[in-house]
């Protein structure tokens, strides 16, 4: 009995194995590998803003989050800074940097760049404002959902850029003003 139920076990075992081999043989190319031509290799950290522009950005901020994973066709990190900590109401600064990775796996490949301007376009909103960056590099800033909010998007070679901007009690206008300043800063870094 204690035989036969290592046999299935074992017989299990490679039986998924070979399946599992066998799906990664046929689908070829991993479409989430970088290629040669995609700038961007990996999705930068959140180290790419310094102590120093984050505390000029959100005074008293502390970084309360940074992932880092895969993504569908590239690799992403989040990074989170709060000042809940401060006296005043707390702010948060919320950045997305994504690095899109060329698509050789369809008939007709699809670049990194190619994809972060498909994902720019995407994420952005009709009511979205067109801003220009430094080295006239666009963007588009729009009302988050909450009051005192900003939302900014750019890209950059294969890497989409999103920047999150809350709580500001002056409104959306203040909110923009800081978010394009984290944009611009990001802009310079990358």
């Amino acid at each position: 009995m204690l035989v036969r139920t290592a046999v299935a076990v074992g017989g299990a075992a490679v039986l998924s194995a070979a399946a599992i081999g066998g799906g990664l043989w046929l689908a070829g190319d991993d479409p989430d590998v970088p290629d040669s031509g995609d700038v961007h290799t990996a999705a930068p950290g959140c180290g790419v803003l310094s102590d120093q522009q984050v505390a000029e950005l959100l005074p008293d901020a502390v970084l309360e989050s940074a992932e880092s994973g895969p993504l569908s066709g590239g690799e992403n990190t989040a990074c989170t800074w709060t000042s809940a900590g401060a006296a005043e109401d707390p702010e948060t600064l919320r950045v997305d940097l994504s690095a899109r990775f060329t698509d050789t796996s369809g008939e007709t490949p699809v670049t990194g760049d190619e994809a972060a301007q498909a994902g720019f376009e995407a994420m952005v909103p009709v009511r979205g404002e067109d801003v220009a960056l430094t080295g006239d590099l666009p963007a588009s800033v729009w009302r988050g959902q909450a009051p005192g909010t900003a939302e900014l998007a750019f890209h950059t070679d294969n890497l989409l850029v999103r920047v999150s901007y809350a709580g500001v009690d002056q409104g959306f206008d203040a909110a923009r003003d800081r978010a394009v300043d984290a944009a611009e800063r990001l802009r310079e870094a990358l």
